[in-house]
């Protein structure tokens, strides 16, 4: 049998040479790849069957308007990710546009663009609500790629509630990813890492999750499994110990919303090659409010100092602090401008952790004549604070302290912790 297998496969071969010789029209006919004796014949051989497509990409919409990976990416790091916003679903304050992410709360939770809302499409009558009053703002939907027909038909669907300006990113939260940016996360995904089933289960894989505040911050109260590693030296120092696993998941959070510590990590390490980025922008005060385990000084009822032997513990706790505010002192309010318009202590000076950590030397002027005047620093959770407190020490302000806690500041300038 292999021999008449092999006798008429090379028969077949000579004929279709022939045949392709005789079809060239007198044009001299290119050399064969292989020898017909160079042929074999199998009877064991088995033809394997065409592999099954892929998902088919959605179609385009003609009543629809499409942006693409490379104008989003430009959109995001234009608008700014950091916010003074206190939910995921609440859009940004700060954007004169919405992002929504039309995929399940699941598929949210575990990763999602920066600054996105999440209406389930499936759930559209329940979430359209966090769309926006204005009819002519833009909003900007995307979904799980090229294959993924919710956000066009989300998109569909504003459009019909009489929202103008409405935009389909089709290629979605794959593209964005492969496009070397980080998502971010929310604590009903950060949580189901913590579990017995998830650490226990072999076929989950390794994740590390990156405590970016100051390491003070971090001593008093962290998320479970959490890893100290401050922003301000991460390059240098925590960078070199990351895993050498690029695909590794890697969890960076801070003091909230308004906290760009962990995207500022963020961004370092997706610069360096690591694929699997992600910030959990929430941070401890969602961690807190979702009232999940906290381990730390505070929770464990612990006293120890973490300051460097022979310096001065400079976090203050509301009781501490509020001692303070006697006599001839400053309030340093380190929070944003737009902060502040929800209410701020009276007469308290506003610079910015920005402008502080940016330049110390160029907003010194603006701090008292007598450097032995006692400033007291607070931002809206103590992360911040913490932050620049020893900036403002270094400009020669040895009475500086912060508030190491959270604060609530109303409209007429009181205060409460």
């Amino acid at each position: 049998m292999k021999n008449y297998l092999k006798v008429l496969l090379i028969g077949l071969l000579v004929v279709m040479l022939v045949l392709s010789g005789c079809a060239a029209n007198d044009k001299q006919a290119p050399e064969p790849n292989a020898k017909v004796e160079d042929v074999k014949a199998d009877a064991n051989a088995v033809v394997e069957a065409p592999k099954a497509e892929g998902p088919k990409p959605v179609p385009i919409d003609p009543n629809l308007q499409y942006v693409e990976t490379e104008f989003m990416v430009k959109l995001i790091k234009d608008a700014k990710v950091v916010s003074q916003r206190t939910a995921y679903n609440q859009p940004h304050p700060e954007w004169d546009f919405v992002l929504v992410d039309s995929r399940p709360k699941s598929k949210y939770d575990e990763g999602h663009i920066p600054g996105a809302i999440n209406i389930p499409f499936d759930e559209w009558d329940k979430y359209s609500n966090l769309l926006p009053l204005d009819k002519e703002k833009p909003l900007y939907f995307y979904c799980g790629g090229l294959a993924c027909a919710l956000s066009p038909n989300s998109a569909n669907k504003a459009q019909e509630m009489g929202f103008k300006n409405v935009y389909n990113y089709q290629e979605g939260e794959p593209a964005w990813k492969e496009a070397g940016n980080y998502l971010v996360t929310t604590e009903d995904y950060v949580k189901g890492l913590l579990t017995a089933d998830h650490i226990n289960n072999k076929e989950k894989k390794p994740y590390l999750i990156l405590d970016t505040r100051p390491y003070v911050s971090y001593f008093e109260g962290h998320v479970p499994n959490s890893i100290p590693a401050p922003d301000d030296n991460f390059t240098e120092k925590f960078l070199p110990s990351m895993p050498a696993d690029k695909n590794v998941e890697i969890i960076a959070y801070c003091g909230g919303f308004f906290c760009g510590k962990s995207h500022a990590v963020a961004n370092i390490l997706t610069s360096n090659g690591y694929l699997n980025v992600k910030v959990f922008a929430g941070g401890m005060p969602s961690w807190s409010g979702a009232n999940l385990p906290v381990f730390g000084s505070k929770s464990s009822g612990a006293s120890f100092d973490v300051a460097a032997k022979g310096t001065v513990n400079r976090g203050l706790t509301p009781g501490e602090w509020q001692a303070k505010m006697t006599g001839n002192y400053v309030v340093l309010d380190v929070r944003t401008a737009g902060e502040r318009e929800s209410g701020a202590i009276k007469d308290s000076l506003n610079i910015s952790s920005v402008d502080i950590i940016a330049d110390p030397q160029a907003i010194a002027s603006q701090l008292p004549a007598d450097k032995n005047t006692p400033i007291l620093i607070h931002c809206a959770a103590g992360a911040r604070a913490a932050s620049v407190i020893d900036k403002v020490v270094g400009l020669g302000y040895q009475n500086a302290f912060y508030l190491n806690n959270r604060i609530v500041i109303d409209k007429e300038g009181k205060f409460s912790f």
